[in-house]
């Protein structure tokens, strides 16, 4: 074939694959219009949180709690007591109950009286627990929506990069028939075609993996959702409110359902103290019985005990010790709780605002540039200077390149969710952000 030929045979083979390959960046993005009713990422965060078996247990811990502290503050139950006395076991009148002076029958009631401080505080300690049992609650469904997020993100996210991959694999089939029919019509190599093949079947197994992907994290979604999570997910970016000032959300970290977790157990704690504190007062109890003896009157009788808190070294003091003990291991895990998100926090904001920066790098800059790059390959290999395997090397990192923006914008998402976890409060969520 003659030089000018196959130079007109370039430029028209070029224009084709220009026409076919290389489209604007738009065409990549494109997807699927959105199903009638797509599970959003709220709609999956209130699914789980309304429908959770956990949280329904949890809420039923603190029914109990509640019955419990209701019973801590009643006297103990008194005791009814019987038994016969001064019965002969020896000589004439073994075992006869009417026929010996002295036997007697008896019966009686007796009652322990614990102090009303002590019943009180009894009670107040089984409220903190009611009251540790609540925020657990409200944790755990904060919690909940962060986990199901994060879930619903991981369906999502090869559902997108699915799109992208389908577009660029229509693209390298029509090219690659556009080559087959060229080098049939000798006006393409045959190393071409072998190329574009195996671009497109690279393009066919990355499209298989983003599948298998998807698979399981629609598996990991149904744990929270159940068959709900294999709902069709909107084809949009979810979007976040920008977050609230550093300073103001370490502040308010304060009040986080996770860390107010840490201050009811110092409630509890500070409870079993005062609690160990009325051991060193005395409770008393009463006794009282009626005896009927055969062959004298009947008589009754009233005994009243009392504790001696004598000998205090070596329980009353070393029980209180304990318990101080363990509010300032409340105290101590409180303040780490706190330190252990306010780290957290900082984390999350940051990374949020600097991946924010890279994602407006790639849309000003880098994609834009891999734009020009597909076009000045395809110039260069019309004209002659260049090599097809360039076109599909730029139009494979372009692809990459979109892939790469995707994983920003999903990390960005998780740091987003993140934050929301971190910016709620216990008595903003105990209102009703659930």
């Amino acid at each position: 074939m003659s030089r000018p030929l196959l130079s007109r045979a370039r430029c028209t083979l070029a224009g084709l694959l220009f026409g076919l390959a290389v489209l604007p960046v738009a065409a990549l993005e494109v997807s699927e219009p959105p199903p009638a009713e797509p599970l959003t990422l709220d709609a999956a965060r209130r699914i789980a949180v309304d429908h959770q078996p956990m949280l329904e247990a949890q809420a039923l811990a603190i029914d109990a709690a509640r019955e419990s502290a209701v019973a801590a503050r009643q006297l103990p139950d008194p005791q009814l007591k019987g038994g016969i006395s001064d019965l002969t076991i020896t000589g004439d009148h073994v075992g006869t109950l009417t026929r010996q002076n002295d036997t007697q029958f008896t019966v009686g009631l007796a009652q322990a009286f614990p102090r009303a401080d002590k019943r009180r505080l009894r009670g107040e300690r089984a409220e903190a627990e009611a009251g540790l049992a609540e925020r657990q609650l409200r944790k755990d469904a904060l919690s909940i929506e962060r986990d199901v997020g994060l879930a619903w993100l991981d369906v999502w996210k090869p559902l997108q990069a699915l799109n992208l991959a389908r577009a660029s694999e229509r693209e390298a089939q029509l090219q690659l028939d556009a080559l087959r029919i060229a080098y049939r019509n000798g006006r393409s190599a045959q190393a071409d075609v072998r190329a574009a093949t195996v671009a497109l079947e690279l393009l066919r197994d990355q499209i298989a993996k983003l599948e298998q992907d998807g698979y399981h994290a629609r598996g990991t979604l149904s744990r929270w959702l159940g068959e709900a999570a294999y709902a069709p997910l909107p084809a949009g970016t979810p979007t976040f409110p920008e977050p609230p000032p550093l300073g103001a959300m370490l502040e308010a970290l304060r009040r986080h359902p996770h860390v107010d977790i840490a201050a009811a157990e110092v409630e509890v704690a500070a409870a079993d103290v005062a609690l160990a504190k009325q051991a060193y007062r005395p409770d008393f109890s009463v006794e009282v019985g009626y005896g009927h003896r055969p062959a004298f009157s009947d008589y009754i009788n009233l005994q009243v005990g009392i504790d001696l808190p004598v000998f205090t070294a070596n329980r009353q003091d070393r029980g209180l010790a304990a318990r101080q003990a363990e509010l300032a291991r409340a105290e101590a895990l409180r303040e780490d709780s706190w330190r252990e998100h306010a780290a957290e926090l900082r984390l999350n904001h940051w990374d949020w605002i600097l991946l924010g920066q890279r994602l407006s790098h790639y849309d000003d800059t880098i994609l834009p540039e891999a734009d020009a790059r597909i076009e000045a390959a395809r110039l260069a290999w019309a004209a002659g200077s260049g090599s097809l395997a360039a076109v599909l090397e730029a139009r494979r990192a372009a692809l990459d390149l979109r892939l790469s923006r995707l994983d920003l914008e999903t990390d960005r998402s998780r740091h987003a969710l993140a934050l929301r976890y971190l910016g709620a409060t216990a008595d903003t969520y105990a209102a009703g952000a659930h």
